[in-house]
């Protein structure tokens, strides 16, 4: 399923677990700005921030990556992350306007489907949800991240919110970030659309999901069937997951996001790392010394 050459991590924690072990900002330490409303004197507005923001998609490796980072003898803050926002600003805003109550969306599939028609909505989507927020600077030890942004909409638009922001971007080829999603342990990474399971019809099934050709090649396609059958994964779970990264890709370009911000800021605001050729401890360092945090 992924070339030789490639540097495979281990996934051995949910992106909940790593989270949990980290200094991050609970939801209600947050506050969200509605238009008519003041923020309080105490608060501050994120766009006000120098945050730092983590770009890139499913299976990267920015779970591993801030872990990792965090295990430094320095300190960083973590601002709930993309899920969360999601969640409790995305998701909850739609539904209201939908006349419903707000209610936990778990399939992935149906998430894009909010994340893009809020992104239609309200121009930049994730970076305008995030643009909205502010907290209590006192609550900041080192350097303030958020993971994350996805594609060109949004990074355009909070290179724009966002004045002060420096960007981290981590990218993989396609088939290494189904590699790690296929190898992660994560209760998130599921979808309720319904595909063929019988065994005998796994290239079937492949197949059957929608526009998976214009991201993976059929020489790629019959090699996740091959390791799939090799490795004894159902059918289901390798189905799904890479009706994942195809909706996930077509969602979000990720090669003109990096374009945008590498010809738009300087150096000192852009990182960009390849995180399938190195592992991930020297991503980590050089992310850390970027930062000026000692890893």
């Amino acid at each position: 399923m992924v070339k030789s050459g490639y540097m495979i991590w281990q996934v051995k924690r949910t992106r909940d677990q790593v989270f949990e072990s980290m200094h991050t900002l609970n939801w209600d330490q947050i506050h969200v700005m509605k238009a008519d409303q003041q923020t309080p004197s105490s608060l501050r507005p994120l766009s006000e921030l120098p945050l730092v923001i983590i770009v890139g998609l499913t299976g990267v490796g920015k779970t591993t990556t801030l872990e990792l980072l965090s295990k430094s003898r320095a300190t960083i803050t973590l601002l709930p992350n993309r899920r969360k926002i999601t969640d409790e600003v995305i998701i909850a805003c739609l539904q209201q306007e939908d006349g419903k109550v707000p209610h936990l969306v778990t399939d992935r599939v149906a998430r894009f489907e909010y994340t893009a028609r809020y992104r239609a909505n309200y121009r930049g989507g994730m970076a305008y949800a995030l643009s909205r927020l502010a907290i209590d600077p006192k609550l900041v030890i080192a350097s303030l991240i958020f993971d994350g942004l996805r594609g060109l909409d949004e990074i355009t638009q909070a290179i724009e919110y966002f004045p002060q922001a420096r960007f981290v971007v981590l990218d993989a080829p396609d088939p290494v970030r189904l590699n790690r999603l296929l190898q992660r342990d994560d209760a998130f990474d599921t979808t309720t659309i319904h595909f063929s399971t019988d065994d005998t019809s796994l290239m079937s099934a492949l197949f059957d999901i929608p526009e998976i050709e214009t991201v993976f090649k059929r020489d790629q396609i019959n090699q996740i069937a091959q390791v799939a059958r090799t490795d004894q994964l159902s059918t289901d779970e390798v189905v799904k997951k890479v009706s994942i990264i195809v909706k996930e890709r077509h969602n979000y370009d990720s090669k003109l996001a990096r374009a945008h911000l590498t010809d738009t800021l300087p150096p000192s605001r852009v990182l960009i790392i390849d995180t399938s050729i190195q592992p991930a401890h020297q991503v980590a360092t050089q992310l850390g010394d970027w930062l000026e945090i000692e890893v």
